[in-house]
């Protein structure tokens, strides 16, 4: 077992769940069910990802050290697959399909697209 390695994803994965919190308080004024603060750090998130990847392999910076803290750490503690799951079933219950499929796709797509993204401006 690598301490370090472990300690790189910890402090990374601790500033990102911080940002996280953070999306989420500025998403608390609006009055509505749908999880837009989820939404939005998911899809914030895999457009980090998607630039970190591109700038990293451009400018052959893929150190472990980087990898761990800001991909595994940083953008794993932003992103929350548990979240996006919960806010789905809470949405399937509290209102009509039309929100949870809106939710879910709006998720996959966007998070898809905004990774695409990323790359794309990384080059």
């Amino acid at each position: 077992m690598d301490i370090k390695a472990i300690l790189w994803v910890f402090l990374g994965g601790g500033l990102g769940s911080s940002l996280r919190y953070l999306i989420s308080i500025l998403f608390k004024s609006t009055n509505t069910n749908f999880p837009f603060a989820t939404l939005a750090a998911n899809i914030i998130g895999c457009l980090l990802i998607g630039l970190l990847l591109g700038y990293f392999n451009r400018l052959e910076l893929m150190r472990e050290e980087l990898t761990l803290f800001l991909m595994i750490g940083f953008c794993g503690g932003l992103t929350t697959f548990s979240s996006f799951t919960l806010d789905l079933f809470n949405l399937t219950k509290a209102t009509s399909m039309v929100y949870p499929f809106i939710y879910f796709t709006a998720t996959i797509c966007l998070g898809t697209l905004s990774l695409i993204f990323g790359l794309w401006l990384s080059r």
